[in-house]
């Protein structure tokens, strides 16, 4: 074996030893990316139902229920505030299943099944929260958010579609994500108060409730989507 010979197989050999041991190697960081996912959706599932279930009592259309602030405004739109309930429970618990990679495969009937029931209830949720939208708590700036977040909910679904009719598998589950992060706001939105509610008990913060709602308006759903799209960045594979 001449030097050079010798030079190039040790230079491979300390190659593919940085490689194994380099924490930031995209292998490693796809194996990560595996174990955090199931912690991940299990803690996702539960948050949707937990939701579901709060926000369910609505559609006993008792006032006692309502939003104190909202009771009026509620009372005026019951059969927007029903299908907006409805749709936005079906869709909570419709899409945490979706991302389950076996029910897919295997039930592909089952899939599309729910997928259409989840299509249906995010445009119904989209549609209906639109009505509401300019009624929203607190005013402008609120109802500003929530007329974006429901018209981003609608274009995020139906171009999930539109990908799946052209075949663009892929695509559609790029699109999909998107969507449920923007579904998720329901569950944001009510996680973001309680924490406002605690830093105002603990004097950590001053502003007013509010203030506090006016920006949940957008905190609720601008970060999920962010975090999907950021997610999503890679082209997806076009291969069923």
């Amino acid at each position: 074996m001449n030097m050079n010979t010798k030079i190039s197989a040790d230079l491979g050999t300390v190659e593919r030893t940085s490689r194994r041991s380099t924490p930031d190697h995209p292998r490693s960081r796809g194996r990560l990316a595996r174990r955090l996912a199931g912690p991940g959706w299990v803690i996702m599932t539960l948050a949707c139902v937990y939701i579901a279930v709060t926000v369910s009592r609505y559609l006993t259309f008792d006032p006692e229920v309502y939003f104190s602030e909202q009771r009026e405004a509620y009372l005026q739109h019951e059969f927007a505030l029903g299908v907006h309930v409805l749709s936005g429970i079906l869709a909570l618990l419709i899409g945490p299943l979706q991302f389950v990679g076996r029910l897919r495969h295997r039930f592909v009937r089952v899939h599309r099944f729910m997928g259409a029931t989840y299509v249906a209830s995010a445009t119904a949720l989209g549609v209906s929260g639109l009505i509401l939208a300019p009624t929203a708590y607190t005013g402008l700036v609120a109802s500003v958010g929530f007329t974006v977040l429901d018209l981003a909910m609608l274009f995020t679904t139906w171009t999930a579609v539109r990908m799946i009719l052209a075949g663009r598998y892929g695509e559609h589950r790029r699109w999909m994500i998107r969507s449920f992060s923007l579904i998720m706001a329901g569950v944001m939105l009510r996680v973001w108060m309680p924490i406002y509610g605690v830093l105002a008990a603990t004097g950590i913060v001053h502003f007013s409730v509010e203030t506090a709602y006016a920006a949940v308006a957008w905190l609720c759903w601008v970060p999920n989507l962010l975090l999907a799209i950021w997610f999503t960045r890679h082209p997806a594979a076009t291969r069923p």
